[in-house]
């Protein structure tokens, strides 16, 4: 990549580093969910970058643990959205999934004022003006695309190895946030690269939507899993258990790799 065309990039990246911060803030009031799904998005497309390193920024860690605390309270506030409650045991797990959320969100809040210090920010900065420039300027943007490719590709091989449903589920998660990484790549090198790819981006899109659509499935059947009902919703609670299974089983069928 050329010099030019190197510095531009970076400058795209800054920005996408400044909207984070501007949606973590605004995460931080929970009065829109979106600001929590868009402080997410951003943060997942600077770790993408990163994650093209062997050996990771020293940030990397500290991204990764709000990225992981903005998951927890984003799959809360998917699942609260989304659920009608319809009849007293939909009642008692909504209850349960607010006060959850309440302690997600209390772990956010944490997280945020623990890792968003001055001095991230300036090591943020440092590493998408400096490693990560460097990087673009001295290698073609190309293998950048191909290791993605190649990881997405490698993943989508484990999962078709894996016969126990357990580990089917952990490797289409795994592929989730490979396809996720890949689109990202072609999405940000579009102006600079000619391996990127605007048909790429829509298969890739239509993939990411079925496996989100398959994950949506498996964390609500997670979360009625770790909720314990009333001595007397639990024959409603284990027909609920058999449907939200079948529910996931179809989600995953409906992947197409």
């Amino acid at each position: 990549m050329n010099q030019r065309n190197a510095e531009k990039l970076k400058y795209e990246l800054l920005e996408t580093w400044n909207t984070f911060n501007h949606y973590i803030t605004e995460a931080l009031t929970f009065q829109n969910s979106e600001d929590v799904h868009q402080a997410r998005v951003h943060l997942r497309k600077l770790l993408t970058f990163m994650q093209l390193y062997e050996t990771k920024p020293s940030t990397y860690r500290q991204l990764k643990q709000l990225m992981e605390a903005l998951g927890s309270v984003r799959d809360g506030d998917v699942l609260i959205e989304g659920l009608e409650a319809d009849t007293e045991l939909d009642e008692a797990f909504l209850d349960y999934m607010e006060q959850k959320r309440a302690v997600d969100r209390t772990v956010l809040a944490t997280r945020v004022s623990e890792k968003m210090t001055p001095s991230l920010d300036q090591q943020v900065r440092r590493f998408l003006g400096g490693q990560l420039l460097r990087a673009f300027k001295k290698r073609d943007a190309a293998t950048f695309i191909e290791k993605a490719k190649s990881e997405r590709k490698r993943r989508i091989d484990t999962h078709k190895e894996a016969s126990h449903m357990a580990d089917r589920l952990e490797t289409l998660h795994k592929i989730r946030l490979a396809v996720k990484r890949e689109r990202y790549l072609h999405e940000y090198l579009l102006n600079y690269e000619d391996a990127a790819s605007k048909d790429h981006v829509h298969k890739l899109k239509r993939l990411q939507t079925e496996l989100g659509n398959m994950n949506d499935h498996h964390q609500l059947l997670l979360r009625w899993t770790d909720f314990s009902p009333p001595d007397e919703l639990k024959t409603a609670y284990a027909a609920k258990l058999r449907q939200l299974e079948s529910e996931l089983d179809e989600a995953v069928a409906a992947v197409s790799l």
